[in-house]
């Protein structure tokens, strides 16, 4: 089997255990120059979920088994998953998230969209957020939004990724469920459920070479080896200009950024609102009912309640 078929096996067995119908589609953006993978699960109001970096659209499945009345669109952001891969450069990465997410909510038919996003997803959204008001309607970032927000530490494993040349030759090293399960557990929580199927999703995904350069590319371009860069950090005038709906879901324990040293940013954010969790930088993956619950009640409070 090639790593593309292998990864579509470990997915499908995923979403069948979930008991999710995913329908694959995608989309070729032209001004992004690039081509994303997205699946669709479910029927109501449409959410866009944005995973975290070297993550996919698998990642979703046990919050998405709780979200009912929603039809919800996982994106697999560039060199993630099945999606097409794209260079990024130091200074450019802000400008073409944002021009990528007008082109997908454009493709997806979306004149406003409902929006969860985790780590580089909830950044991404972040950015859009405060150069194009009012396109997101309402925003659940789940985790610390990468290093959108001060005061951020780049640490292992993230920080290998940032280095030229040892970047994608960490990504695509091959590894084991035993210690991918482990990595995993260093960038999100250790206390993590990951099914064994979503980690061969994604340790398959990260040995594509496309995926390995994007994802390289794309850290090497937003962080430095210990700290973000500065292009990447929100200032407290771009913070202010979020006004849209935002309810922050972020763990107690999150390793890169804790609740409490994110709170002061957030307040700068007309409408933003911190829930601390118990749990890592993926706490659905640790209480995928309780964060399911947060989702509905925000979106259900900001004008997006589910169908019934």
């Amino acid at each position: 089997m090639t790593l593309d078929e292998k990864i579509r096996c470990a997915e499908s067995q995923l979403f069948e255990s979930y008991n999710l119908k995913a329908a694959e589609s995608y989309v070729d953006l032209l001004a992004a120059s690039v081509r994303l993978r997205v699946l669709s699960i479910g029927s109501g109001p449409p959410i866009v979920m944005l995973h975290g970096v070297s993550l996919s659209a698998a990642v979703w499945a046990p919050l998405v088994a709780r979200l009912s009345g929603y039809r919800a669109h996982l994106v697999e952001l560039p060199g993630h998953g099945l999606s097409g891969p794209f260079a990024y450069r130091i200074h450019g990465v802000r400008e073409h998230s944002v021009l990528l997410l007008d082109e997908l909510f454009d493709a997806l038919e979306l004149q406003t969209a409902l929006v969860v996003g985790h780590s580089l997803g909830g950044m991404f959204a972040l950015w859009h957020a405060a150069e194009r008001p009012g396109r997101i309607s309402s925003l659940v970032a789940i985790g610390g939004p990468a290093v959108a927000l001060p005061g951020v530490t780049v640490r292992m494993p993230l920080s290998l990724m940032t280095v030229p040349v040892l970047g994608p030759m960490t990504l695509r090293a091959p590894a084991t469920r035993s210690v991918y399960r482990r990595l995993l557990g260093q960038g999100l929580s250790p206390a993590a459920a990951a099914p064994v199927e979503l980690l061969d999703v994604l340790r398959f995904a990260g040995r594509r070479s496309g995926n390995a350069r994007t994802v390289a590319s794309l850290m090497h371009a937003i962080d430095g080896f210990r700290h973000p860069r500065h292009a990447s950090v929100m200032s407290d005038v771009e913070l202010g200009r979020v006004r849209v709906p935002a309810l922050f879901l972020w763990g107690s324990d999150d390793p890169f950024l804790r609740p409490d040293q994110g709170r002061s940013s957030i307040a700068k954010m007309p409408f933003g609102v911190l829930h601390e969790i118990p749990g890592g930088h993926g706490p659905w993956l640790e209480d995928p009912d309780g964060c399911a619950r947060f989702v509905t009640q925000h979106f259900s409070a900001s004008g997006g309640p589910p169908a019934p």
